[in-house]
């Protein structure tokens, strides 16, 4: 399925003060969403503590039931923003441990200062229990479309699978959060997803030699169970995207909820479009 030039997020007021006023996306662990069954597995695993992800509709007609289960009483907002979203952080190669492959260099001339850019700053990338995925932010998986299915052996199936030829056990980490129950398909869901290991702390790289490092990294990478701590992640919005947001009005918004809105607009984001619902006095 190609990818929309744009996508949309309902949220409440709260949530566009957030937004707005951070220039940042949330994406929050898989086992804080709604669909308490998401994520889930016949592995003794929890993957859902590794996973992060950030919800978004690719439907440019308003749900009445997204405005009800997002926003309160149908006072919030949606915005609007390029589904190229996110700001790309650049950090030094030099700043990473030399066994940490994020990219392809080999093609780079011998001694050259090699920057590798990516939509997390390497300390939020390698944090002291964690370590985010590179392949999370592969072009053909950021972001997807859900997939609704009623099949249960795919809404809860194995994700770690062991291969004899190799002696190795894979894990299908690009098949965790991709699948929901078509109860929810109301929702046209596009996702973007974070993918985290636990890991050796980013503090110790410099106090321990690169072999001892290496090792504990190795050690804490196999150390799949536990989950990581963090909760949420927070994703810088592009200059250019945030520039181009759009906001609908909720249907049930009064008067004073408007003028918060546009106070906001004002103070933050003054280049953003703000428009009425189109459902404005149709619900009650």
């Amino acid at each position: 399925m190609d990818k929309p030039e744009a996508l949309y997020h309902y949220t409440s007021l709260e949530g566009l003060t957030h937004i707005l006023s951070s220039r940042k996306i949330r994406f929050s662990r898989l086992d804080l969403l709604d669909d308490m069954t998401e994520g889930s597995s016949t592995d003794p695993v929890d993957w859902r503590k590794y996973y992060f992800v950030s919800c978004w509709t690719s439907d440019p007609k308003e749900s009445i039931p997204l405005w009800h289960m997002y926003t309160k009483e149908m006072c919030g907002v949606r915005i609007k923003l390029p589904t190229e979203m996110f700001k790309k952080h650049s950090f030094s190669k030099e700043d990473v441990p030399s066994f940490l492959e994020l990219a392809d260099t080999g093609s780079a001339p011998a001694g050259a200062k090699i920057k590798l850019y990516c939509y997390l700053p390497y300390e939020e990338l390698h944090g002291e229990d964690y370590f985010v995925m590179p392949t999370s932010f592969n072009e053909d998986v950021w972001p997807f479309s859900v997939i609704y299915t009623d099949d249960e052996s795919v809404l809860s199936r194995a994700y770690l699978e062991y291969d004899k030829e190799s002696n190795n056990t894979k894990i299908s980490t690009n098949e965790i959060a991709k699948y929901k129950s078509t109860v929810w398909s109301f929702q046209k869901e596009w996702r973007f997803r974070i993918n985290c290991f636990n890991a050796a702390p980013r503090s110790l790289a410099g106090k321990m030699s690169e072999e001892e490092y290496y090792e504990l990294m190795i050690n804490r990478l196999r150390s799949i169970g536990e989950g990581v701590s963090r909760e949420y992640f927070y994703l810088d919005i592009s200059d250019d995207a945030f520039s181009k947001m759009e906001i609908v009005l909720g249907p049930k918004m009064d008067e004073a909820e408007k003028m918060i809105v546009s106070s906001l607009v004002d103070k933050y984001n003054p280049s953003a479009k703000t428009e009425a619902s189109n459902l404005s006095g149709k619900v009650r």
